[in-house]
């Protein structure tokens, strides 16, 4: 019995999926997929769990458990992060590599699974003689009806291809795993096909024994996602809301501050608060700047440590980066001088004031934690294993800084977009989508 067509195609494009999200960097629209939009892994799960209760009934599932296993890696996937979390360097070093084996293995297995059934000679029938079974070594093998030594010679070459890609991503510890992997091909190859005397008894085992791994791998797989996602704790170690939903009182408060919905009175100064509003956006780009300096480097810097890659850093990054958070405080100076006098001349239902007293208070909270993440980074950077929450520290800032910057952009849109005020905006509402718009697609944490 074979496989259905409808689960291999499925579990294909699963497969390459969970490959590209594993290579790809963090700004990829598809890490949706493990990101906001984790839960679709557990849908998958309830999806393999039917189609094998479906298959197991018509006596297919033990061929089809090789398309089962990337269903149950995938809640597994999303939760990458949190199950090496605390872990020393070695630790987790063998799991990513347990984890980036199965990820490489899967579009592999899947593609010779699908060769095999393709291409097996039939009862009765003369083997295949497609031209397709000479551009991959192995196929012609299946073909002729060695398919023990083809799917072996089909599963080495596909694993030597995938080394190039692991040393252009992930580095020489994925390199050498391919390479065993490899290797491990070659030696089933070599080996010899076992008999089956009894072929209805055998079934029937093979069946249950696939049944059971089906059941337990659902299990492990749903403990491992559900565990993992609602444990206990701070994440990551970092102190912000944005990663740990424990600590939301540590958001910005971004409804203190009321506004009144009506257009503004005629500026009595529009340059002074055209100017204030510039130098506030410089401000947070600034401070945007120097947290992405440190969150990109520790994070190149983690895993050159994990994976052995040699990816160039910025030649003392840590106090290149804080220089540019120092350089952002002096420019929050100049820039509260400038709104205090701006915000003077307007009424205080002025929308106007709301905004400056808005973007004053904003300011004040970044900077309050600033000092927070430079001594957290600091302990956290002593030990290899700890670049990871170090990086993780300024990428989840980055991501909520870049966030509350969308949503009071959001909260003023109608005094920013009016005609009438647009020309005072302008600049100020340009800088900030810039700054939104850096971490928009920017996945936290992966």
């Amino acid at each position: 019995m074979r496989p259905p067509a409808w689960l291999i195609l499925a579990t294909g494009v699963l497969a390459l999926t969970c490959l590209v999200l594993a290579i790809a960097e963090t700004n990829l629209w598809a890490h949706y997929l493990i990101d906001r939009g984790e839960y679709w892994s557990v849908l998958g799960l309830g999806f393999i769990l039917v189609a094998g209760i479906f298959l197991y009934r018509r006596r297919r599932l033990f061929t089809s458990l090789p398309l089962v296993f990337p269903w149950l890696m995938y809640p597994v996937i999303t939760q990458g992060d949190q199950v090496i979390d605390n872990l020393s360097i070695n630790s987790m070093r063998v799991i990513c590599q347990i984890l980036l084996a199965a990820i490489f293995a899967a579009p592999v297995a899947i593609f010779v699974l699908a060769a095999r059934y393709l291409l097996a000679p039939k009862a009765g029938q003369p083997p295949a003689s497609s031209m397709l079974t000479f551009f991959l070594p192995g196929l012609r093998a299946m073909a002729d009806g060695r398919i023990r030594e083809g799917c072996g010679l089909a599963m080495a070459t596909l694993f030597a291809l995938e080394i190039v890609v692991a040393h252009v991503f992930l580095g020489t510890l994925m390199v050498l795993t391919l390479i065993t992997m490899t290797v491990a091909a070659l030696f089933y190859a070599d080996g010899r096909s076992r008999a089956t005397l009894d072929a209805q008894r055998a079934l029937e085992r093979r069946e249950r024994l696939a049944l059971v791994l089906l059941l337990g791998g659902v299990a492990v797989s749903a403990a491992i996602y559900f565990g993992f996602k609602y444990r206990h704790g701070a994440y990551q170690g970092s102190p912000a809301a944005f990663m740990d939903p424990a600590q939301r009182d540590k958001l910005y408060p971004i409804h203190r501050i009321t506004v009144a919905g009506r257009a503004p009175a005629g500026l009595k100064s529009p340059d002074a608060v055209g100017q204030a509003l510039h130098s506030y956006a410089v401000e947070i780009e600034t401070l945007l700047a120097g947290y992405h300096m440190l969150d990109r480097n520790y994070t190149y810097d983690f895993h050159n440590q994990l994976f052995l890659k040699n990816t160039p850093l910025i030649t003392n990054y840590r106090t290149v980066g804080l220089s540019k958070v120092e350089e952002a405080r002096q420019l929050r100076e100049i820039a509260d001088r400038e709104g205090a006098a701006a915000r003077a001349t307007l009424p205080n239902d002025d929308p106007f004031a709301a905004l400056l007293d808005e973007l004053r208070a904003f300011t004040a909270y970044n900077f309050a934690r600033a000092p927070v993440l430079e001594r957290m980074s600091a302990e956290f950077e002593r030990t290899p294993a700890g670049l990871q929450h170090a990086a993780h520290l300024y990428e989840g800032e980055s991501k909520m800084l870049s966030t509350n910057v969308r949503a009071i952009l959001e909260k003023y849109q109608f005094l920013l977009t009016a005609p009438a005020t647009e020309p005072v905006t302008r600049e100020f509402a340009a800088t900030c989508q810039s700054v939104w718009q850096s971490y928009a697609r920017h996945v936290v944490g992966f």
